[in-house]
C-alpha cells in the first residue's frame, strides 16, 4: 500500500492525532483520489444478522466521480484504518451496491456491502434436516455455499428441522434461537456463541471523560430469575416445562398454556422437540435476556480494535454503577474532513463487580451475564 490518505490539513497540530486510511478499488490503490474529494467515510460492522457496510461521501464539483471515475455495481473496495505511527487495521472487503448523486452542490455517495452475500444465499430452499446437530446443519449449508465455517458450535442434536426460506434467513433464525452470532464475511461463514464471545478478555479500557454522546441504560425491573421452555413428552404424553433456576435445569409438568413472561420467569414462545433442545433454548433465552439488562453506547476517538464481538471495559469512578465489561454489538468508524477519526459503538454489559454481587444476593443463575 503505497498511498495513505490522511486528514492532516484539516486537523489542529499537536492537539489531535493524524488519522490514516487506505482504500483499494479492485486491488488498485485509489486513496489519493478519495482523499482529495473526501467529505466522509463510515464503516459499520455488526455482531450478527446483518452485513457490514461502507459509505463514502465525495465532493464532485468537477463531475469525475459521476463520469470517468464512476464505479461499477459489484466492484470491490477494501478499507484499512488507523493512526499515523501505528499499524493499520484491515476492516474487510466490500462490493459496491449503490451510487447516489446529490446536486446541487454535487456530492456522490458510494455504498458498499461486505462481500459474500451472493444470490444463492438469498434463494428460497425447501429442505429437511434429520437427526443432525446445530454444527452439522451449519456445516452442511456452508459446504453447499462454498464457504468456510468459522467458530466453535455446541453439539446440540436438533432432531428434525424443516427449511422453507433462504439459507441466509434460515441460519439467522437458528442463530437467534440458540444465541449465536451469525454473518457471512467474504468466503467465511461466521457462527460464534455470543456467550463465549462475552468471556473474552477486554481489548481496552475507557473512562467516562474520554467519551462523548454516552447513553447507557440499566433495567432495574423485569430481569427474570428463570426461563421456561415447553416440550411434549412422548413417554408421558403431556407437556413438560424445562426451567433454569439458580444455574440448574429442572423438568416439571407444564401448568400453563400461555407464553407470557413475568418479572421472575420468562416463558419461551417456541416449543422444543427434545429435552436437550429445551435446555439449550432455555440457556440461550436466559443469556440473551440478561445481556439486555444494561445496554447503550458511546462515541470516542477512533479505535480500530473496537469492533463487534470484542469486549471493552468502561471503568473509573466516573462510570459509577455503570462500570463493567461490555460486549460490542455494533461499531461505526467514521473519518471526515472536520472531525478526524471517531468510533461509535453499541454494546451490552456482560459482567460487573456490582452486578455479580447483586446476583449472588438474589440467587440469580450464573449464566445470566452472557456466561461470564
Amino acid at each position: 500500500m503505497d498511498e495513505v490518505g490522511t486528514l492532516a490539513e484539516f486537523l489542529i497540530p499537536d492537539q489531535v492525532p493524524e488519522a490514516r486510511f487506505v482504500v483499494l478499488y479492485e486491488r488498485r490503490n485509489i486513496t489519493h483520489d478519495v482523499s482529495e474529494s473526501l467529505l466522509s467515510l463510515r464503516y459499520t460492522d455488526y455482531l450478527t444478522g446483518q452485513a457490514d457496510d461502507l459509505d463514502i461521501e465525495l465532493e464532485d464539483a468537477q463531475g469525475k466521480w459521476r463520469g470517468d471515475w464512476y464505479p461499477g455495481h459489484g466492484d470491490r473496495l477494501s478499507l484499512s484504518l488507523g493512526w499515523r505511527g501505528g499499524e493499520l487495521r484491515s476492516v474487510g472487503s466490500f462490493e459496491i451496491d449503490e451510487v447516489e448523486l446529490q446536486y446541487p452542490p454535487g456530492v456522490v455517495s458510494i455504498r458498499a456491502l461486505a462481500t459474500g452475500i451472493r444470490a444463492a444465499l438469498r434463494t428460497v430452499e425447501n429442505r429437511a434436516y434429520e437427526d443432525m446437530t446445530l454444527e452439522g446443519v451449519a456445516r452442511q449449508i456452508a459446504q453447499r455455499q462454498g464457504l468456510e465455517l468459522v467458530g466453535r458450535i455446541e453439539s446440540i442434536k436438533l432432531d428434525r428441522l424443516t427449511q422453507k426460506e433462504s439459507d441466509l434467513e434460515f441460519l439467522r433464525n437458528l442463530a437467534q434461537t440458540y444465541d449465536y452470532a451469525f454473518k457471512v464475511v467474504g468466503t467465511r461463514m461466521v457462527f460464534h456463541s455470543i456467550s463465549e464471545l462475552a468471556k473474552a478478555a477486554p481489548v481496552g479500557s475507557l473512562m467516562l471523560p474520554q467519551l462523548s454522546s454516552v447513553q447507557v441504560r440499566e433495567q432495574l425491573r423485569e430481569v427474570p430469575k428463570s426461563v421456561q421452555v415447553r416440550r411434549k413428552s412422548a413417554a408421558k404424553k403431556a407437556m413438560v416445562e424445562h426451567r433454569i433456576e439458580n444455574g440448574k435445569v429442572v423438568a416439571v409438568p407444564s401448568s400453563a398454556s400461555g407464553s407470557t413472561s413475568s418479572g421472575d420467569t420468562k416463558k419461551s414462545r417456541k416449543r422444543a422437540a427434545s429435552a436437550e433442545v429445551a435446555e439449550a433454548q432455555a440457556k440461550a433465552t436466559l443469556a440473551r435476556t440478561n445481556r439486555e439488562r444494561t445496554t447503550g453506547g458511546w462515541t470516542c476517538v477512533g479505535r480500530p480494535n473496537l469492533v463487534s464481538g470484542n469486549v471493552v471495559t468502561l471503568g473509573g469512578r466516573d462510570a459509577g454503577r455503570f462500570a463493567g465489561n461490555y460486549l460490542i454489538t455494533r461499531s461505526a468508524h467514521s473519518v471526515d474532513r472536520s472531525g478526524g477519526y471517531s468510533t461509535s459503538i453499541q454494546a451490552c454489559r456482560v459482567s460487573s463487580d456490582r452486578q455479580e454481587a447483586d446476583d449472588a444476593r438474589i440467587g440469580a443463575p450464573a449464566v445470566a451475564h452472557g456466561g461470564v
